[in-house]
């Protein structure tokens, strides 16, 4: 399979995968809102999202180095030295894990009064925090592997596992333990299957651990605190310097523009082996370079009108999700999302960063973004509220994006498609034109998404005698069509359509 090809095939299985997660996130956590009292939601959203935390930090970004390092000694074809990482990792952070576990188990009974829960929630924490570390381990090394349709599949019968025991038990009378012993089966299920699929087991070969924990690993573990702090700490402080209401407004407008990354991310995570692999060739630096302003131009199609979109429509999308009280919230739609998009664009930069082996310069961007951003948030905060915290937001990961191009730049030849900016600017501004002007027409939630599509359509026909579309992306469609054979007629018709018109 070629690299190009790759690349998409890895899209689709990861696009897959994340919705498969946020849907069973939803229908899990929707269970436990509909069948739990407030109190015994929130006993369950502790445990689960302490056991998170806890795990991230727990692998010592060997998580990051598997990935990183596996597809370069497959492109060697040094299949010993994969086996020797794959054991070393998944000894230290079964290790690593059992001291987080025994941890929790010590303070059991400080932890209870401290989190107003019981010592035996402690200790279903402790085990849900080692098999998910497990689990994302192993998932890390099918994911370094490129096997995404083994990870995807995975993650689908670990997700129904969790699903469904929890609604078992819940109608059983288990109460808030249901949906918590239903994640912990569901991440025992996830780990068994990902242990069973490693697809590279023999020989072993020589490594140097301590070059790979320092190198790798270490920098991976510091720019994960140093991120969980940027990302977890600014409720904390909008909620210090102001109060929990400005807290909750800001919360929402960040979760209702969080999917305009969506897509970056996923281009960005299919990306990410594909350039490690390359790394080990410095005449394949060209392909680096193409890959990266590929996906970049990929994100800035999808990312830019998906932003529009939830500018116009914040109001409606926030009644959908809560209540009229988080109106104010739209005012900060704007920033966030811009915010969204030079975040998901950047992260292209500083994540391949990593992928090419500048694991330092990836781990120091990421501690000056989340010192810039305290710096900018305590005085925004104090004269502007949740608005201050948007814009420091905003301005933090600007910074983040200008010197994560700024540095691969250096290495690679990486230079930014304007032509393909300008016409997805103009194409997305005739859209939402017209969707601004449709949609004052109506209140209905029906006619408002007949107007959504219409414009989505204006916005790729609009394109067409820009001539923005490529060669590149009428093969994107071939392959997409063997892969989706549902729409196999329809996409092929696309791809006719589309032939007469691309640019060379």
């Amino acid at each position: 399979m070629s690299i190009n090809k790759k690349l998409i095939s890895n899209t689709i299985y990861l696009f897959a995968d994340w919705f498969v997660l946020t849907l069973m996130s939803f229908l899990y956590w929707l269970i436990a809102g509909k069948t739990l009292l407030p109190q015994e939601y929130g006993i369950v959203s502790t445990s689960v999202n302490l056991a998170t935390l806890l795990s991230g930090i727990s692998l010592l970004g060997l998580n990051a180095t598997v990935w990183k390092l596996i597809p370069e000694y497959l492109a060697r074809k040094q299949g010993g030295k994969v086996n020797s990482l794959i054991r070393f990792s998944l000894k230290v952070t079964i290790l690593s894990t059992l001291a987080f576990l025994l941890s929790l188990i010590l303070l059991s009974s400080f932890l209870s009064s401290i989190l107003k829960v019981s010592q035996t929630v402690i200790l279903l924490t402790a085990i849900i925090l080692f098999l998910l570390s497990l689990s994302t381990q192993l998932g890390m090394i099918i994911y370094g592997f490129q096997d995404m349709k083994k990870f995807l599949i995975t993650d689908f019968w670990g997700q129904i596992t969790k699903v469904s025991i929890s609604a078992i038990l819940i109608f059983l009378g288990f109460s808030y333990f249901g949906p918590l012993l239903g994640f912990l089966f569901g991440v025992l299920i996830l780990s068994l299957l990902r242990f069973f699929s490693i697809p590279f087991k023999g020989k072993v070969g020589k490594i140097k651990r301590r070059e790979i924990f320092f190198n790798y690993a270490l920098p991976a573990f510091i720019a994960n605190l140093a991120w969980i702090i940027f990302v977890n700490g600014q409720y904390v402080l909008l909620t210090i310097l102001k109060n929990p209401e400005a807290t909750g407004i800001f919360t929402i407008a960040m979760v209702l523009t969080s999917p305009i990354v969506v897509m970056p991310q996923i281009l960005t995570q299919a990306l990410l082996p594909i350039i490690s692999q390359l790394s080990i060739d410095h005449n394949s630096k060209a392909k680096q370079s193409y890959l990266i302003q590929l996906v970049f131009r990929y994100a800035l199609f999808i990312s830019l009108p998906a932003a529009l979109f939830l500018i116009i429509f914040s109001k409606q999308v926030i009644l959908i999700v809560s209540r009229a009280e988080y109106l104010p919230a739209s005012q900060l739609f704007p920033v966030l999302a811009l915010a969204s998009i030079i975040y998901g664009l950047g992260n292209v930069f500083l994540s391949n960063l990593y992928a090419i082996g500048k694991t330092k310069l990836n781990r120091n961007i990421v501690i000056l973004t989340t010192i810039a951003f305290f710096t900018f948030a305590i005085p925004f905060v104090k004269y502007y509220s949740a608005l201050g915290l948007s814009i420091a937001y905003c301005l933090a990961v600007t910074i983040l994006s200008l010197l994560s191009f700024f540095f691969i730049k250096k290495f690679l030849v990486i230079t930014l498609p304007w032509k393909n900016l300008w016409k997805i600017v103009i194409a997305s501004l005739i859209s939402f034109v017209f969707l601004y002007l449709a949609v004052s027409l109506t209140s209905n939630l029906l006619i408002g998404i007949t107007f959504v599509i219409i414009a989505g359509m204006i916005y790729l026909a609009v394109l067409i005698p820009l001539r923005f579309y490529s060669k590149e992306d009428v093969e994107t469609l071939e392959f997409i069509s063997a892969k989706l054979p549902l729409f196999k007629k329809q996409i092929l018709f696309l791809v006719k359509f589309l032939s007469k018109y691309v640019k060379s």
